[in-house]
Parts: structure tokens; sequence; C-alpha cells
């Protein structure tokens, strides 16, 4: 049996790639024998399917006893920072969650003391000269990725404080070519690893997902409890509530519907990274009622997204994901009205309602109105996206496309060395 090292962060880390990672361990326990590694004071043993050590460890167990592949978990989170001394070192299968890496690398840069201290006081020599290594390391990275541009783009980065700067130079070339083979989660980001990697192997595979078994009094007692009246409409709205899940698009869409119905209701599930300022949208918008719950163990989703009538789940600008939290929410029927992008094709058309970015707020206004008015359309596009998460979400699915993208990456010879950041450490020969 192949020996696996299984490289990510794991619950409880606040982050949805950790209770991905519990989830594809379960799915592929029995095919391989797989060690986990993290880089956290703790992991929830109870959701892992094997041993777990820290990511220090990695490098002396595998001389001692050598992994067939090392899986490296990759997101655009600070949580991954400690991968990347790992990724080059044990090059195997990159599994790549966000196309766009931009904003946590640039951070493990800009976010040095050296760095800060600097910006804290601009006129210090000695400081100036102390955050020049981290400023010098970033750079190169930008180079290594985008020679004609790294100048001026490291230029902008400091100097400006811009959205969509890192959306347009996603930084994630280093950590393809530093490994054997590239598993995706959809088709957008394969073609666009192979336009920027031509020599890239890259793989598509499944992201488990489940649908959890939800007991009707259970839905109705959460809706009691959430102080909802019979009638009520409920739109739902999961996971991080960043801007970029344009929560500020939700809010006034329901404000405007809100005039010709009046029991519609809004409900904000997930961490909030600025209450004070979400209430004074919400306020603004004639919507103190809404139900903002924060963070909810995962075990208590599906009775949150049951409880919703409809679910809206916008993201823009996007680092191209394949989002877990909308995953989860078309796997228990609930009908959902998404950005339409590219990298979501993959999503049957009849089990969304797709809304033009280019008039985003008109368009799930009308999406609402039009759900609202038809339930028999709701239960449609409900049964279609449970099907399609059944299908192509399976855990047998995923299972299948993890056993190939590990063949496909063996098959691979290790990485040949680069023209890297003097900073990468050196492929391990």
């Amino acid at each position: 049996m192949r020996r696996i090292a299984f490289v990510s962060p794991f619950p409880p880390a606040a982050t949805g790639i950790a209770d991905y990672s519990a989830d594809v361990l379960q799915a592929i326990a029995r095919d391989f024998e797989v060690e986990a590694f993290h880089d956290q004071a703790e992991v929830d043993a109870a959701r892992l399917t094997c041993p777990a050590h820290h990511a220090s460890s990695l490098l002396a167990r595998h001389r001692e006893r050598p992994f067939d592949l090392a899986v490296h978990q990759m997101g655009n989170g600070t949580e991954h920072a400690f991968q990347y001394d790992l990724l080059p070192r044990l090059p195997g299968l990159l599994v790549l969650h966000d196309l766009v890496l931009h904003h946590s690398r640039a951070r493990a840069f800009l976010d040095a003391p050296e760095v800060r201290a600097y910006a804290a006081e601009p006129s210090s020599t000695a400081r100036r000269d102390a955050a020049q290594a981290p400023l010098a390391a970033y750079g190169a990275e930008l180079a290594g990725s985008y020679p004609a541009q790294a100048e001026r783009l490291a230029a902008v980065q400091l100097g400006t404080v811009g959205d969509l700067l890192p959306y347009a130079y996603p930084l994630f070339r280093l950590p393809v070519e530093a490994s054997r083979a590239t598993a995706v989660h959809n088709g957008f980001m394969a073609d666009a690893v192979r336009a920027e990697v031509p020599d890239a192997e890259v793989v598509q595979v499944a992201m488990p997902m489940t649908r959890v078994d939800v007991a009707e009094g259970r839905v109705r007692a959460l809706r009691d409890r959430l102080g909802l009246r019979h009638g009520d409409l409920l739109v739902g709205a999961f996971g991080l509530l960043t801007r970029e899940k344009r929560i500020d698009t939700v809010v006034r869409a329901v404000a405007r519907v809100r005039s010709a119905l009046p029991q519609i209701r809004l409900m904000l599930v997930g961490p909030v990274p600025d209450r004070a300022a979400l209430d004074a949208m919400l306020a603004a918008r004639g919507l103190r009622d809404a139900i903002v719950t924060g963070r909810v163990a995962l075990q208590e989703l599906p009775d949150h997204i049951e409880a919703a009538d409809v679910v809206v789940h916008l993201r823009y600008p996007t680092a191209r994901e394949t989002s877990a939290a909308l995953l989860r929410v078309l796997a228990q029927g609930r009908p959902a009205i998404v950005s339409d992008l590219e990298h979501l094709a993959g999503i049957p058309r009849d089990a969304v309602v797709r809304a033009d970015v280019a008039d985003e707020e008109g368009e799930v206004t009308r999406a609402l109105l039009r759900l609202a008015e038809q339930p028999v359309l709701r239960e449609r596009l409900g049964a279609a996206a449970r099907a399609h998460v059944a299908s192509a979400h399976s855990v047998e699915r995923c299972r299948e496309t993890y056993a190939l993208a590990i063949d496909r990456a063996l098959a691979r010879p290790l990485p040949r060395p680069r023209d890297w950041p003097a900073h990468w450490p050196a492929i391990a020969l």
C-alpha cells in the first residue's frame, strides 16, 4: 500500500480547507497508508482517520521511512504559509484550491516584523535597511512569475491599496513548477494552470460533499428559535462574510424585494470580519431584523441551510475556487442564486439561478421575486442541485479522482531545477 504524507490545515483550524482535508482523508483511507502533517497547536483527532504530526517532523519521518508521495493542500490563506518551505523540499501532488495565491503569499513578506516596523517609522534608515531582505524576497518571487512586470507590481503593491491587483497576477506559478502534478477542482482552473505552466501535469479532482439528513422537525424548531413566522421567506447567505461575498448586494436586493414582499427575511451565517459595519449597513437598508448568526458549528450548518427558502451565493472578485460552502448548500437541495462566472460552468444550468455580474443587484432582486412567487421552481432547482452534487461530488467520486491524481503524480519525475528565487529551498533529490 502506498504511503502518503498529507500536508494541510486540519480541524479545528477555522478554514474550509481544514474540513475538506478531513473529508478527503476519510475518502482515501482504505486505499493508502496516510500520515497527516500540520502547523497547529492541536488537531481534532476524532475528525482524522490517520496519525497526525507537526509539519516540522515531515522531512525527518520521510528520511526514516520514505513516503511514496506528499499531497500538499494549498489555498490563499495565511494558514498555508508553512507549506511554502516544505513543498519544494518534498515535491508531490499540489492540490490548488485557489488560483489566486498572491494575497496570502504577499503577506508572508509584507507583514514581516521588519517591514511593519519600517512602515510605522519610514524616516528611520535603520528600519529601512532591516526591511530590505523581506521586500527583496517579495520582489524576487514576483520576478519568478512575472519578470517583465515585477518591478512595477512591487511598486504598486507597496504604494497603493488595490483590491484587484493580486487577482490579475495570481502568483501560483512557483508552487506549480515545484510540484510533480497539480490537482484542481474545476475546469477553468485546469485551463489557467496549463496556460501559465504549459508543461505542468494537471488533473481535476472531485470535492467530497454528502447530503446530511435533517429531520423536518429540527428545521421548524430552528425557524421558531430564529423568530420566523409562518409564511416568511428566508433568504440565506453562508460562509465568511467578506466584501468579496457581495453581502452588500444581497442586503440591497432583499431590501428592494421587501417593498413588494414584506415577509422576506435575511439570514447571514458565517464569521463576520466587521460586525459594526455590517450592522450599520443593515440598519441603513431597513433590515435591522436580519438574523446574523456568526460562525456556527459544522454539524449545525445543514439545519441552517435547510431553514433557508432561498440562498444567495455571490463572489466578486474571485480566486476561481470551487466553493465548499456553495456545494454544501446545493447538496442540501436549496435553490441558489450564484454569480454567473466561468469557473462555475460545471454546475448544470437547471441547478442554480445565475446572476450576471454586470447587473448583479438587479439580477438578484428579480430572481428573488421570481423564486418567491414560484415554490415549484424552488423545488425543481433544489432537486437538480442535490442530484448534481450526489453525482459529481460523491465520496466515491472523490476517492476515484484522488487515486488518479496520485497515480499521475507518481508517474512524473521530480521537478527539474529552475531559476527560482534564492529564498526558495532546493528540490530534494
